[in-house]
């Protein structure tokens, strides 16, 4: 069972009080992964929230059709961080994939339904999730711009 204390810890949903962590417990479920297992894929459905508990995770991006390219590493998640956030907004489909990139790897998934379901009854709680979750999306896609711009960069000095 995952414990209140690990949920407390998740970068969403620091400050919510026992009640509302108890509630949002019963919507998890804890996976255990090897390196190098895919958690999810691109383009499959998006049904789950899901929080690194122990080890690391790495989003992968979709190959460029056009350049021939493999796909690359978007981000790598650790302890406490939240990601798989299309399950929260339309059209629900993963736009990266999910793989364990350490030895072992623990992950919470939250079933996005049952999550809403708790933001319906409690507007409160879903609104102080959804907004650190809108600050967790914007902090990794300014990272993920900046990364880009460095590498376009690094791109044309090579040209050169």
């Amino acid at each position: 069972m995952v414990s209140l204390d690990f949920l407390e810890e998740v970068e969403v949903f620091r400050g919510l009080d026992d009640d509302r962590l108890a509630a949002l417990r019963r919507c998890c479920e804890e996976a255990e992964f090897k390196r190098g297992d895919e958690l999810f894929g691109i383009g499959t459905d998006a049904k789950h929230l899901w929080a690194v508990e122990k080890g690391e995770v790495t989003l992968m991006g979709e190959p460029s059709k056009t350049a021939g390219s493999a796909a690359f590493p978007l981000s790598s998640l650790e302890t406490s961080m939240i990601f798989g956030w299309s399950s929260m907004v339309p059209p629900y489909r993963h736009m990266h994939s999910a793989f364990c990139a350490s030895r072992t790897c623990r992950a919470i998934r939250i079933e996005s339904a049952c999550l809403s379901r708790l933001f319906e009854e409690d507007p409160e709680m879903g609104y102080r999730v959804m907004m650190r979750l809108l600050r967790s999306i914007g902090r990794r896609f300014h990272s993920l711009q900046e990364e880009l711009v460095r590498r376009r960069g690094q791109d044309m000095l090579n040209q050169w």
